[in-house]
């Protein structure tokens, strides 16, 4: 797999944004298809947010963020110090229900469903929480 980028630093909420524009340049400039880069930005924000919001409870947290492509594939994996949680155990939310009736919570984990072709979670040996996102054919 070749290598686009790596960054590994303590992050806060206010630095999404520029960390998610950073890197929507740097997947367009390297010729990903802008309609699906743009999914996969707002499935790595959801994750981004939740690791800073939920894991290290609003306050800055480290992250490590590795983005490769693997033929016409690009693969992102996102690491995190937080306690334990794996997104993909989270059940689907059901969107049957009214809006009024429904829990709070759960729609950015769909959101990262819906615009991933693959996601997958893993707690690493040294105690790091790995979520791995695949979008396929993202390149021409």
């Amino acid at each position: 797999m070749e290598q686009l980028y790596q960054l590994s630093q303590t992050t806060s909420l206010d630095e999404v944004a520029t960390l998610r524009q950073r890197v929507q340049q740097l997947l367009i400039s390297a010729g990903g298809d802008p309609e699906a880069v743009g999914d996969l930005i707002l499935a790595l924000n959801e994750a981004l947010v939740n690791s800073l919001h939920h894991g290290y409870a609003g306050q800055p947290g480290w992250l490590q963020i590795e983005i490769g492509r693997a033929g016409r594939s690009l693969v992102i994996q996102q690491y995190d110090t937080a306690p334990p949680f794996d997104p993909t155990a989270v059940p689907p939310p059901d969107t049957t229900l009214p809006l009024a009736v429904r829990p709070l919570g759960g729609m950015g984990v769909q959101m990262m469903r819906n615009f991933t072709d693959e996601l997958h979670y893993q707690r690493t040996a040294d105690g790091c929480n790995r979520l791995t996102f695949i979008k396929h054919n993202l390149f021409a």
